[in-house]
């Protein structure tokens, strides 16, 4: 059974603050490789895919329990955003532009936070829940 778990809230959080930022900077012109960017969140995604592929084979279920959801929601983002973003031809300073930026970094930074966090956990209670 699934316990209370904030994780997934505070990598809502972090991942608004770092899409507002990736906005500003490609609405400002600093990010001139952003397609780079974006097939570098398509492969995180792909990452992400295959860890969880691999943490359901090592019966970590309790882990995926805590951090799945948001995990899942940010590789289904991704994918679906940065194809369009990849479609679509990127204009700095086009509001949609920005918009559709701001979104896959959205996504693909809340992929990062849950990674991280579902590879503490399985650290964790690989160890018991001692120091390794």
């Amino acid at each position: 059974m699934c316990k209370k778990n904030n994780t997934c809230l505070i990598s809502i959080a972090i991942s608004i603050v770092l899409a507002i930022a990736l906005a500003i900077a490609f609405f400002a012109g600093v990010l001139p490789g952003i397609i780079a960017l974006v097939v570098a969140s398509l492969i995180l995604a792909i990452l992400a895919t295959l860890v969880i592929v691999l943490v359901k084979g090592y019966r970590q279920d309790y882990c995926l329990c805590d951090n799945g959801i948001c995990l899942v929601v940010g590789i289904a983002g991704t994918f679906l955003l940065g194809t369009i973003a990849i479609a679509v031809s990127l204009t700095v300073g086009a509001i949609l532009s920005v918009i559709l930026i701001a979104l896959v970094g959205f996504f693909a930074s809340l992929i990062l936070t849950n990674l991280i966090a579902l590879l503490i956990c399985i650290a964790r209670n690989t160890c018991g829940h001692k120091e390794c």
